[in-house]
């Protein structure tokens, strides 16, 4: 039997950048330019690109919750789907942040030393070559023997070239990365739903705080069953889970309606609550009246006879 929700989510239309459209246009104007420069060195010798273009087209967007890797397309028209998704655990520590910084980080150019691309490193380990040259040669003028410079001189371009690939790894640990197809059209359902109760959230009801807190939850449980082999209760679970995040939703922009219509009241109210004081001279006006010079008249007093 087929449980449908009864709160569908709405369908996936996630754009980058939603909340800043003019950072898309920036992203993409910048890679334009890279894309360009590359090819502007297309003859045989060195050719810069990083990971065969499918690396420099990229662009990452951050979010509280992870970020989603999008690829640059030549207009800013064109529809586009993330290539990744990845969520990092709710209340992240300091480490999971600074593992997705890691993870988002710009990739290195390649420098290729053949036309068919075939040998190649990467700017960063030319760097670290050409700096151990200039330091460990400096050390070895001033007294340190050749057996332990040669060595060091070959050994940090080589840390170079393979204490990256294993920092991504430990990076990974911490993040759940949603890459398949399937996946991805699922997750963006549920982003698209949470991005809804962010825009509510106005970081004074803690209601919708909480509402934020529970949503990202849901997107790290939903991203470690997506990043799982396929079970049967999947479809099942995510129809529960689909219903719940809906609602959340929901329930979200009615509590930030309630709170915006308790604010227009409350202004309404003092507004005419200061009336009366603003009308003071009003009362003034009662028992005399205001002369040129600021001064009130009354009426006369009456003397007693004596």
């Amino acid at each position: 039997m087929t449980i449908e929700p009864r709160h569908p989510l709405p369908e996936p239309g996630l754009r980058p950048f939603i909340t800043d459209p003019g950072r898309w246009h920036r992203e993409l104007q910048r890679t334009q330019a890279r894309l360009a420069a590359a090819a502007l060195d297309g003859g045989p010798g060195y050719r810069r690109e990083a990971h065969r273009g499918q690396e420099l087209t990229r662009i990452d967007e951050r979010t509280e919750w992870g970020w989603l890797r999008w690829p640059a397309p030549l207009s800013e028209d064109v529809p586009v789907a993330p290539l990744r998704i990845a969520v990092l655990p709710p209340r992240p520590s300091h480490t999971a942040r600074l593992a997705g910084r890691w993870l988002t980080r710009r990739p290195p150019l390649r420098i290729y030393f053949d036309a068919r691309y075939r040998f190649w490193v990467t700017s960063t380990t030319a760097l670290a070559a050409f700096l151990s040259l200039v330091w460990v040669g400096a050390a070895m003028a001033k007294g340190l023997p050749a057996d332990v410079g040669v060595p060091l001189m070959l050994l940090i371009p080589a840390l170079a070239e393979h204490v990256p690939g294993r920092l991504d790894a430990r990076a990974q640990v911490h993040v759940r990365i949603v890459r398949d197809e399937a996946g991805l059209r699922e997750m963006l359902r549920f982003i698209g739903c949470h991005q809804i109760i962010q825009a509510a959230n106005n970081h004074e009801t803690p209601e919708l705080a909480q509402a934020v807190e529970v949503g990202h939850r849901l997107l790290w449980d939903i991203a470690g069953l997506l990043t799982q082999p396929a079970a049967a209760p999947v479809h099942a679970w995510l129809l529960a889970r689909e219903d719940q995040f809906a609602q959340l939703a929901c329930q979200a922009v009615e509590t930030r309606a309630a709170k915006q219509e308790r604010d227009r009241r409350a202004t309404r109210t003092g507004w005419e609550m200061e009336r009366p004081v603003e009308s003071a001279q009003e009362r003034v006006s009662g028992t005399g009246s205001v002369g040129d010079e600021g001064r009130v008249y009354g009426p006369p007093e009456t003397t007693g006879s004596t």
